[in-house]
């Protein structure tokens, strides 16, 4: 197993990204469990998923990367 950086949709304002960082999840609801985010290996499929789910992307609703422990 390799950690690896993956696109995500953050739920959080930027400025709160650390504890209590919240995420989307693959049926479009909110979660804090990163086990339960919906990763993306492109921001082109991470722009799609948001517009296909009606997801504003915005300060309190954006793209960023983060590291997950990923199998081989």
């Amino acid at each position: 197993m390799a950690k690896q950086a993956l696109f995500v949709i953050f739920a959080s304002p930027k400025k709160h990204v650390a504890l209590g960082t919240c995420y989307i999840a693959p049926d479009a609801s909110t979660t804090i469990l990163s086990s339960k985010v919906a990763k993306f290996y492109s921001l082109a499929d991470a722009k799609a998923f948001a517009k296909v789910n009606h997801i504003a992307l915005n300060g309190h609703t954006y793209i960023g990367m983060e590291d997950f422990v990923v199998s081989d």
